[in-house]
């Protein structure tokens, strides 16, 4: 499977493409994404603005590690729309071994 990803960058939009299979590394790193999500919504008051900013940060480091740092971590910050965050958040759940069949209730209904 590839991976394209688009950043603005400089105002130009530039696609960078992974064909391999996510890795142990890559598993690693979206554990990161995971651990720190989780730790958030656990907290009895809340997320906080700390917390969004270490989301964006692990966010931006797994996708330049995932795509072997063919781009920097601000590039994702200042370029990733919201259908890009989609592609880098696919990586993360493939990374974890998420399947399509995950995703999806026996009905044909998609999960909330």
């Amino acid at each position: 499977m590839a991976y394209e990803l688009t950043l603005t960058i400089n105002d130009e939009k530039k696609k960078f493409i992974r064909n391999e299979e996510p890795m142990l590394h890559d598993t690693m790193q979206a554990l990161k994404v995971q651990y720190q999500q989780a730790r958030q919504l656990q907290r009895a008051d809340g997320a906080t603005s700390q917390d969004a900013d270490e989301n964006e940060k692990n966010i931006a480091n797994f996708a330049v590690s995932f795509w072997h740092g063919q781009f920097k971590a601000g590039d994702v910050k200042q370029g990733c729309n919201l259908d890009n965050l989609d592609v880098i958040n696919q990586a993360i759940g493939d990374s974890l071994g998420n399947t399509d069949d995950e995703d999806t209730e026996e009905d044909g209904e998609e999960k909330n």
